[in-house]
């Protein structure tokens, strides 16, 4: 198994990924390294009243780094699976003396392995420059603690959940023999999890997050089964 997916890392070029994952993470540590840096504090009063909701720096960052790689995991899934099977080279993958459950599986794990290591580091790097920003600029409430176990075990599952989730709009993008579901499927997931409806909100809801990770595990199960029955698209 472990060959099939450093196959399918050489086949789809995965180089190019990481930059990517690089760019993003880039972007993102600069737009939240801004908004800790730039944001005036007022040593009486807190916050400044422009920006009532930046006063936990970990739900910013758990917002748009979960946001940006899921779409970016449903990509890199549409890309590996989704995109072989409409240009055909699924079908070479097939013919060789291999399961396709085993291939197939291999394509998901491939993209799951590779956009949760991305995740995970790009979470902590975020998370320690602004920690740094932190100690320059006092009075700036970050929300979370790196010197704490919990506070790894914590990201380790946020970042388990995200990238499992793309099992779902893969399964609704295969479906539908289109890249442009999966990844518009991704981003109606997130806004689902995160909307806010007056002051109904469902971010926070530790329910949700459950039932759409056991979905997401079960749509890639029934993206792997009776895949050896079904013709290449």
């Amino acid at each position: 198994m472990w060959k099939l997916i450093r196959l399918e890392w050489k086949k789809n070029d995965t180089k190019k990924y990481m930059i990517y994952q690089a760019i993003i993470i880039a972007v993102l540590g600069f737009l939240l390294f801004a908004m800790c840096f730039y944001i005036p504090i007022d040593a009486e009063m807190g916050m400044t009243d422009s920006v009532p909701e930046i006063n936990d720096m970990a739900v910013q960052i758990d917002l748009l780094t979960n946001l940006s790689f899921l779409i970016f995991t449903s990509v890199m899934l549409s890309s590996f699976i989704i995109k072989a099977y409409k240009n055909k080279t699924q079908s070479l993958m097939f013919s060789y003396p291999i399961s396709r459950k085993k291939i197939i599986f291999s394509q998901m794990m491939a993209v799951w392995i590779f956009c949760a290591a991305g995740l995970f580091f790009g979470k902590l790097f975020i998370y320690l420059l602004l920690a740094l920003t932190s100690m320059v600029k006092d009075g700036f409430l970050l929300g979370y603690d790196m010197t704490s176990v919990s506070f790894y075990i914590q990201t380790i599952l946020k970042t388990v959940l995200t990238v499992t989730l793309g099992f779902l709009p893969l399964y609704i993008g295969k479906r539908m023999k289109s890249s442009k579901a999966a990844i518009i499927s991704s981003f109606l997931l997130f806004s689902v999890m995160n909307g806010t409806i007056g002051d109904l909100t469902l971010r926070g809801n530790t329910i949700l997050p459950v039932l759409l990770f056991i979905v997401s595990l079960i749509c890639g199960f029934l993206t792997v089964h009776n895949v050896e029955k079904e013709d290449v698209m």
